[in-house]
C-alpha cells in the first residue's frame, strides 16, 4: 500500500535525504491518491480541481512511500512520540484509515495516533476510538458559515457540526480538535467569534494561516496580515489557558483591539506566553513551516529554541500593534 508522508517526516526516518531545519516529533501521513481528494476546497493543492501537485499539503510536499517501509522506520524510532494521519475523500478512505492504524499496531507501534479527517458516520467514529485512536482532528478551516460555502468545502456546515457533536460524544471535548485557517475571508471579530463559540463547546483550535498555493483557486489571495493573527493567537492562547477574554478587548467595526497594557504584559513576560505563537495540534503537534518558509514571516514557530532564535522579530510585530487605533 502506497501513502504519503510529509517530507520532515521521512527526512527524520532516513528514508529520503533533504535538509530540514526543524524536524518534527510527530509522523505525519496522508492518505495516497493519484487525484488527490474529491472536495474542491478553493485553497488545498489536494482538491480535485487544482492544478497544484497532489504530493503537495498547504505549502509541505508529501512524497509516496510504501507504508510497509513507514511503519518499520516508524517503530524503531526513538524521536518520535505520535503519528497523525490526514485523510482526503476518495473511494474507501475509511479502509485505506484502518488498514494503516492496524498495520502500526500489528507492528507493535504503541504511540499515540491522531486522526484527521472530514465527516464520518457515528460507528465509524466508535471504531477509530476502538482501534486506538485518542485524538481527532476535523477541518472546518473556514470559521464561519458564509466563508465555508465560498471556499467550496465538502458536505455543509451543519453536518459538520453535528460530526463535531457526535465527535465530542465519542471522544471526548478534550479529544477534539477543530482546524481553522485565519485569512479565507472572514474579518477579525468574526474569526474570533468562531473561536470563543468552539472553545464553548470544549474542544481544542488548531490555528492556521492561509497560505496561497500556485495551481489552487485561492493561488492570488493576499496572505492574512499578521498582526491580525498574532492579535488572535494571544487570545486564544488566554482562552487555552482559561481566562475570560472579554476584558482584554475591543470591537472597532471588523478589527479586533487588544489592550495595550496585555500587550506589553506578553512582551515583558514572552517566556509564558510563547506557546501561543507555536504551532497548535494535538498533543505535541509540531509540524514545521506548514504556513510559512522557513525565512519567515513566521506565523506559527514549530519550538520554542525557533522562537528565541527570532525573537526579536517577533517582538517587533508585538510592538506595532500598541500603534493601533481604537
Amino acid at each position: 500500500m502506497r501513502v504519503r508522508a510529509s517530507i520532515g517526516t521521512l527526512a527524520l526516518l532516513n528514508i529520503i535525504k533533504a535538509e530540514q531545519v526543524e524536524l518534527p516529533t510527530t509522523a505525519y501521513v496522508l492518505l495516497h491518491s493519484d487525484d488527490g481528494c474529491m472536495a474542491e476546497c478553493a485553497f488545498c493543492p489536494q482538491s480535485r480541481v487544482s492544478r497544484a501537485s497532489k504530493s503537495l499539503v498547504s505549502r509541505v510536499s508529501w512524497p509516496e512511500v510504501d507504508l510497509e517501509l513507514l511503519v518499520e522506520r516508524i517503530k524503531y524510532s526513538s524521536v518520535l512520540k505520535r503519528i497523525c494521519i490526514q485523510s482526503v475523500i476518495k473511494d474507501n478512505s475509511f479502509d485505506d484509515l484502518l488498514r494503516i492504524i492496524t498495520s502500526l499496531r500489528d507492528e507493535g507501534v504503541a504511540k499515540p495516533i491522531s486522526v484527521s479527517t472530514t465527516p464520518i458516520d457515528y460507528s465509524s467514529l466508535n471504531q477509530l476510538k476502538d482501534v486506538g485512536v485518542d485524538a481527532l482532528g476535523i477541518g472546518f478551516d473556514a470559521a464561519t458559515p458564509e466563508v465555508f460555502k465560498k471556499v467550496k468545502k465538502p458536505y455543509s456546515w451543519e453536518e459538520y457540526i453535528k460530526f463535531l457533536n457526535e465527535s465530542i460524544e465519542v471522544f471526548g471535548p478534550k479529544k477534539v480538535y477543530v482546524h481553522l485557517i485565519y485569512g479565507l475571508g472572514e474579518s477579525e471579530v468574526e474569526f474570533l467569534k468562531s473561536i470563543e463559540y468552539f472553545k464553548g463547546l470544549g474542544v481544542n483550535i488548531s490555528l492556521f494561516a492561509f497560505t496561497p498555493i500556485k495551481g489552487t483557486s485561492y493561488e492570488h489571495v493576499v496572505r492574512p496580515n499578521i498582526l491580525s493573527y498574532r492579535k488572535l493567537q494571544i487570545l486564544k492562547y488566554l482562552m487555552d489557558l482559561g481566562v475570560d477574554i472579554s476584558n482584554y478587548y475591543t470591537v472597532k467595526g471588523v478589527k479586533v483591539i487588544i489592550d495595550k497594557s496585555l500587550v506589553e504584559e506578553v512582551i515583558n513576560n514572552l517566556n509564558h506566553y510563547c506557546g501561543g505563537f507555536i504551532t497548535s495540534g494535538c498533543p505535541g503537534c509540531n509540524r514545521p513551516f506548514y504556513n510559512e518558509s522557513v525565512t519567515g514571516p513566521h506565523y506559527n514557530y514549530p519550538s520554542r529554541i525557533f522562537l528565541q532564535r527570532n525573537i526579536e522579530k517577533l517582538v517587533g510585530e508585538l510592538r506595532e500593534l500598541f500603534n493601533e487605533r481604537e
